[in-house]
C-alpha cells in the first residue's frame, strides 16, 4: 500500500485547520503549511496536534505556493492536497488509496464534495469552454444541468480535496490568484497520459468558500475567480481566444451586475477588465 501524505495549506483559519487535521491524523502523514497566518494557526496546531508537521512561511504568498511547499516536504507516494475548510469523512482516505491501487493509470483523484447538510457539491467537470466560463460569470451554473459535474470520469477535479500519485505530480501554477490551479494541473496530468476521476467513496464535507470568500453570499471570491478563469483560458486556448473571451466575459460580468443589481460585484468586473494579457 503506497504511503499517503496529507498537505493542508492554510491562511488565518486556525480552528478550521485544527478540525481538518483531527479528521486525518493517525491515518497518514499530515503536513500543515501556514501561509503567513497572523491568527496563531501554527501555534494552535503545534499545541493541539503535536504529531502534525507544521511548515511556516513568513509571508502570505497564496494557495499554490503553500501547496507546492507542502508537497515538496511530503514523503508519501500519494499526496492528498486538502483545503483547511474540508472535513474528511470516515473511509475517505481508504477509498482514495484503494482507487490508486486498483488503477495503475489513475494519476489524480478528486473527492465527492458535500455541503454540511449532505448536498453534493460541484466536484469536477469537463475542460472549460467559453460558454462554460460565461455561465459561471453570469451565474447560471446552478440552474442548468449542462454545467454540473460530468460524472465520475472527468477532465479535472476540485483542488479542495485532490489526491495525486507522486509520479503524476507537477507543481501548481503559482500565477493564478487562487482558482484554476486544479484545472491546470489535472489537464497537464491527462496530457501526460494519466487518468483523472472522482472517487465516489471518498466523501469530504467542504465549507465552500470559508477560506477565501469572506462571508460573501456567492461562497467564492469573484474578484479572483473571474480573472483566473480568463487567464487559464488564454493560456490553454491562445491569445486569439483570450482577446475574444475578454470582451465576452467583461460584458457578461457587467450584465450580471445590471440584471442582479449587485454592486458588490463591481470590483470583480473591474478586475476582470484589467486582467493581464500573456
Amino acid at each position: 500500500m503506497p504511503e499517503l501524505s496529507v498537505v493542508i495549506p492554510t491562511f488565518n483559519t486556525a480552528s478550521m485547520t485544527l478540525r481538518c487535521c483531527r479528521a486525518v491524523r493517525g491515518a497518514a502523514e499530515v503536513i500543515v503549511v501556514d501561509d503567513g497566518s497572523t491568527d496563531g494557526t501554527a501555534e494552535l496546531v503545534a499545541r493541539e496536534a503535536p504529531d502534525v508537521r507544521v511548515v511556516r512561511l513568513e509571508a502570505n504568498r497564496g494557495f499554490a505556493v503553500a501547496a507546492n511547499r507542502g508537497v515538496s516536504e511530503a514523503r508519501g507516494g500519494l499526496i492528498l492536497v486538502l483545503n483547511s475548510d474540508a472535513m474528511v469523512e470516515d473511509g475517505a482516505l481508504q477509498a482514495f488509496v484503494a482507487a490508486f491501487e486498483n488503477d495503475a493509470k489513475l494519476g489524480v483523484a478528486g473527492a465527492q464534495l458535500l455541503d454540511e447538510d449532505g448536498t453534493p457539491q460541484w466536484s469536477g467537470g469537463r475542460t472549460p469552454t467559453l460558454l462554460w466560463i460565461s455561465a459561471i460569470i453570469f451565474g447560471v451554473r446552478r440552474r442548468s444541468r449542462r454545467f454540473r459535474d460530468a460524472g465520475e470520469e472527468v477532465d479535472w477535479v476540485s483542488g479542495a480535496a485532490m489526491c495525486i500519485r507522486r509520479e503524476a505530480w507537477t507543481p501548481f501554477n503559482e500565477r493564478y490568484r487562487f482558482y484554476c490551479q486544479d484545472i491546470d494541473l489535472c489537464l497537464r496530468a491527462r496530457a501526460a497520459g494519466w487518468d483523472v476521476r472522482i472517487v465516489d467513496g471518498a466523501r469530504v464535507v467542504h465549507t465552500l468558500g470559508a477560506t477565501i470568500a469572506g462571508g460573501h453570499k456567492l461562497r467564492y471570491d469573484p474578484a479572483r475567480l473571474w480573472p483566473d478563469l480568463l487567464d487559464w483560458g488564454r493560456a490553454h486556448y491562445g491569445r486569439g481566444w483570450g482577446a475574444v473571451a475578454k470582451v465576452v466575459l467583461v460584458t457578461m460580468a457587467w450584465l450580471r451586475i445590471v440584471v442582479r443589481r449587485d454592486p458588490t460585484l463591481i470590483p470583480a468586473a473591474r478586475a476582470l477588465a484589467r486582467s493581464r494579457t500573456r
